[in-house]
């Protein structure tokens, strides 16, 4: 279904935009699926795949073999510096609808939810999130050693000021990137400085399945989607666009803009536009470089296609005799090239039979540049009618006339010098 765009209102979070206080995310989330809401916003709640931790004291150990519920992000000065890296996966290709996956929707928001279990006395622990960018690991077999590969050019940070609430970090950058590959984001937790101050555990995925809690306390990936809007920019008000068999218009500046679903569409332009007799608009190809007035889009976010006429022409040649060539549209200032073949025939009838001839003689009513030949080269800087002229020859009769009376002054001069 189609909807014009009104106003894009700023999405506001369902959590509120306060991260150091916690809300009713849990009454409010749509835990691992999504919803569309009446004003085209897409809401989705995406629970981890695969959520860990790694510690660099112990660098080939899996510590989901012994501590699964937690995932522990810590930097602490002990000797040597113990280190400890969460790490999460979120593979939106199970959750997010197929349309948006293979046209590669980008979220307008992507938030990253944890609730912290425990920090120190000190609530001040710095919390970094950063971009990891392979998905090829699991949670079973993650360690110190085998991690994968981080961004470490930005980050999200946030302040761990308390436990038993939940924090969020902007992660829309991130996941836009990953939708325009294949769909799965992974993150890492870093803390932010190197302290006994900074410790933050926050609650894994299998946490509220261990503690058989009501409320879900797993990491989140909040993603706020708008239904992409598609604009079409004409030269032409009130033009009429056809979407998916539904006919719209662009308004008086020549714009069309909707809203349409994510996915696959069908949008076809006129050929042509009538202006006045001899006149008309003719679609001359899309500003992607596609040639053909229908065609086929594959929209995930907002697009901008521009459908571009040109002005053009009429050319119309006619001639009372020979066959013609060259009538039809041109554009504007093109030049046209008329002709009439044979340039002369016979005249019908008896005429014709003692050799009276029609020969063209000139070009009438087109500004042809050359009006005296056959073929005429023309400007097209408006409609034009062109007509051939024509004289009629009367040579090869009076030849043969003048032929006769010689033939019988010759015939009566020959009797008399025979007597």
């Amino acid at each position: 279904m189609l909807l014009f765009v009104m106003a894009l209102n700023p999405f506001a979070s369902i959590r509120g935009t306060n991260a150091n206080v916690e809300t009713t995310r849990a009454n409010e989330a749509i835990f691992g699926a999504c919803r569309l809401t009446a004003s085209s916003f897409l809401q989705c709640g995406i629970l981890p795949s695969d959520d860990t931790f790694v510690d660099s004291l112990f660098p080939t150990k899996n510590m989901e073999e012994s501590v699964q519920l937690l995932l522990i992000v810590q930097d602490t000065p002990t000797v040597p510096v113990g280190k400890d890296y969460g790490f999460l996966k979120f593979d939106l290709t199970k959750v997010l609808p197929q349309a948006m996956i293979m046209s590669h929707a980008s979220p307008l928001n992507a938030s990253l939810w944890l609730y912290a279990d425990l920090t120190t006395a000190f609530n001040n622990a710095s919390v970094r999130v950063y971009h990891a960018l392979t998905n090829d690991w699991n949670e079973n077999t993650l360690t110190w050693n085998n991690m994968p590969a981080i961004d470490m050019s930005h980050y999200e940070q946030n302040q761990i000021q308390g436990i038993d609430m939940w924090y969020y970090w902007n992660v829309t950058n991130d996941v836009s990137s990953d939708m325009q590959r294949d769909g799965v984001s992974s993150f890492a937790l870093i803390s932010g400085f190197t302290s006994w101050k900074n410790i933050a555990w926050f609650t894994s995925k299998e946490y509220e399945a261990y503690y058989m809690e009501n409320v879900s306390k797993s990491p989140e990936l909040d993603l706020y989607f708008r239904e992409p809007t598609l604009r079409i920019m004409t030269s032409l008000p009130h033009l009429s666009i056809t979407i998916d068999g539904s006919s719209v218009q662009t308004d008086e500046n020549g714009m069309l803009q909707v809203l349409v679903p994510w996915g696959t569409h069908q949008i076809t332009v006129p050929d042509s536009v009538p202006k006045r007799e001899g006149e008309r608009e003719f679609f001359a190809g899309w500003s992607d470089n596609v040639s053909t007035a229908s065609r086929e889009i594959t929209v995930g976010n907002n697009e901008t296609f521009t459908a571009n006429y040109r002005v053009q022409y009429q050319l119309s040649v006619n001639s009372p005799y020979g066959a013609t060539s060259g009538s039809g549209w041109y554009f504007a200032n093109e030049i046209a090239h008329a002709s009439v073949q044979p340039t002369w025939v016979f005249s019908e009838g008896i005429l014709g039979a003692i050799g009276v001839r029609h020969v063209f003689d000139r070009w009438e009513g087109g500004a042809c540049q050359t009006p005296t030949q056959a073929e005429c080269v023309i400007v097209m800087d408006e409609p034009k009618q062109l007509v051939a002229v024509w004289s009629t020859d009367y040579t090869v009769p009076i030849a043969i006339a003048a032929l006769v009376v010689l033939a019988a002054i010759t015939g009566v001069l020959w009797r008399k010098r025979r007597k």
